[in-house]
């Protein structure tokens, strides 16, 4: 018995591609809020300006910092954000901080959330390597799912060397 399949039970691919217009920021707008809705500090006012200004800068040195997204056919599942330059004390070695990475919660409990997480994770670490960059850090401070990001950044050979505190004034 021969069972046809219908296109829309087909999941489409996952596309990663660096932010190079404009026109991507509403996307990473919307991805932002939702981060940040989901995150420990939704307690603040969320400011689509501050996304805009980060996309803007990093359209303006690509060099330097880099956004990418993630989408899962015209659907976009997530998205991150980092910088290369030299550590805040130290010269002669460039490393990358990834400052935000998150994958869309509506994906992020099934298989294709470990795959857009690990695309995320391997087209920052090529666009690092191209830059060369020594290291590549990720900080982790939405509060979400922290015990699935750590495993996540064992498996892929990041080692852990501190952690992020935070106390209430």
């Amino acid at each position: 018995m021969i069972v046809k399949v219908q296109q829309e039970q087909i999941p489409a691919a996952i596309v990663f591609r660096i932010v190079d217009n404009e026109r991507d920021i509403p996307v990473l707008v919307q991805l932002a809020q939702e981060a940040h809705e989901e995150s420990r500090f939704s307690y603040m006012k969320f400011s689509p300006d501050k996304v805009r200004k980060i996309a803007r800068s990093a359209l303006k040195d690509p060099k330097r910092h880099a956004v990418m997204l993630a989408h899962r056919g015209k659907t976009p599942v997530g998205f991150a954000y980092c910088s290369v330059g030299e550590y805040h004390i130290g010269e002669g070695a460039l490393i990358t901080t990834i400052h935000n990475m998150n994958v869309s919660r509506f994906v992020r409990a099934g298989l294709s959330g470990g795959r857009v997480a690990l695309g995320l994770f391997k087209g920052i670490e090529t666009w690092s390597a191209a830059r060369g960059a020594k290291e590549v850090l990720f900080h982790v401070t939405s509060d979400v799912d922290l015990a699935r990001a750590h495993k996540l950044a064992k498996r892929m050979g990041y080692k852990f060397i501190g952690g992020s505190y935070a106390k209430s004034a």
